[in-house]
């Protein structure tokens, strides 16, 4: 499964974004490393299309992988939605996750919105429900996020990403805060990221925090990215992955 999730990820960045005929307006590629307190080091992938599908509708698209101590993830996202006007985009989104060697599949929907605060800063937030097919796990989250060009090229992010579940065998909610650092020479399609990612849990099961450290390359084509929110894709969030990479379900 792991292969197959890279395999497809690296699709993306090939001849189907030359096909404008498709609508297609960008794509991103994300491929990482990340590290845990125990020193254990995980792979993470992310690609993205973008599709128009009139001057003021579009589709977006997502593939994620991440590899966890309860085995890989893959995940599949779709999201539809509108830019009326300038430094405005919202709408709907659903996304299924599978996780490699355990009989589980959950899947979430739910509403989004990106909002410029500045020509430079972008504000995100998110927001559904989830289940998942085994022992009856369902759970509610949310989700907000900044970004900010500090120059041309250079951008740092921080994300809240929040998940409660309330089922016999596991009360508690999770919270996974993130900041990152991405870099990407003015022209070029290549960047780098670093990031930095406390993950834990509160509430009658809780469980203390852990500390991932992640490095990656990044790679966009067409017109993707930044904190314009036309270009800017919409996050691909997982409030299940959280408690699957501490072992918790």
């Amino acid at each position: 499964m792991r292969a197959l999730i890279v395999a497809v990820l690296l699709s993306f960045t090939g001849p189907a974004l030359a096909q404008s005929s498709l609508g297609i307006t960008g794509a991103a590629l994300s491929i990482g490393m990340t590290e845990d307190e125990a020193a254990q080091s995980r792979v993470d992938g992310t690609a993205t299309v973008d599709v128009a599908i009139t001057d003021v509708h579009g589709f977006q698209g997502d593939l994620r992988f991440a590899d966890t101590v309860s085995g890989g993830i893959g995940s599949v996202g779709a999201h539809v939605y509108m830019a009326p006007r300038p430094g405005q985009k919202y709408g709907l989104f659903a996304h299924l996750s599978d996780i490699d060697g355990r009989a589980m599949t959950w899947g979430a929907f739910g509403a989004e919105g990106l909002v410029s605060l500045s020509p430079a800063t972008v504000l995100e937030i998110q927001g559904g429900v989830g289940a998942a097919d085994e022992s009856g796990l369902d759970f509610i989250f949310g989700s907000i996020a900044l970004a900010h060009d500090l120059s041309p090229g250079l951008e740092i992010s921080a994300a809240l990403d929040l998940a409660d579940f309330d089922e016999p065998a596991l009360r508690a909610t999770s919270y996974e805060a993130g900041l990152r650092a991405s870099y990407s020479p003015e022209g070029a399609p290549w960047g780098v990221y670093a990031s930095v990612t406390q993950t834990g849990l509160t509430g009658r099961d809780g469980a203390s925090s852990e500390t991932r450290i992640g490095l990656g390359v990044t790679l966009s084509l067409g017109t993707a990215g930044g904190t314009d929110p036309h270009t800017r894709h919409f996050r691909s969030i997982d409030p299940v992955a959280p408690i699957l990479r501490r072992g918790l379900w």
